[in-house]
């Protein structure tokens, strides 16, 4: 994984990362064992490049897959809109951070029509201080002045 400095725009990292650390800083609540097994998070976006869902897979033995979650954020005709946790997960973490991360959708680089797949291993403790600088940095109230510093 490509580490990013405080000192850059926080905003301009792709949507498959913000997807990644969401998931990082959800290891704990996702993975019983929490050294191994892995976890696909799959997402599309429409035309314009906005998202149109994400969904959240665990894998903890080789060839089984269960479903985290699934979080819609536009309706169609066999899905209502929101985040669906199944098989017993749960992860305020991870609701709170999706839901973040849709909300700041306009932020990430636009991929129209794309179909995404996002492999995430057991994070490292260097991973896991990657993605908690993000959430700290991206999840704190902006200040106009300091992104005009941190911009220059």
């Amino acid at each position: 994984m490509t580490s990013i400095s405080d000192s850059q725009v926080i905003q301009t990292i792709p949507l498959d990362r913000a997807l990644e650390y969401t998931v990082i800083q959800s290891w704990d609540d996702l993975m019983p064992d929490q050294a191994s097994g892995l976890i696909h998070i799959e997402y599309q976006t429409g035309e314009n490049g906005s998202t149109d869902f994400f969904k959240v897979w665990a894998s903890t033995s080789r060839g089984s897959w269960k479903l985290i979650c699934e979080f819609w954020i536009r309706p169609l005709w066999s899905h209502a809109t929101g985040l669906c946790f199944e098989n017993g997960y749960h992860s305020e973490e991870l609701a709170h951070n999706l839901e973040h991360v849709i909300r700041q959708e306009e932020t990430f680089p636009k991929l129209p029509e794309q179909v995404g797949l996002i492999q995430v291993h057991p994070p490292t403790q260097e991973e896991r201080k990657e993605a908690d600088r993000w959430i700290k940095l991206d999840f704190t109230p902006r200040n106009p002045f300091v992104n005009q510093i941190v911009a220059a």
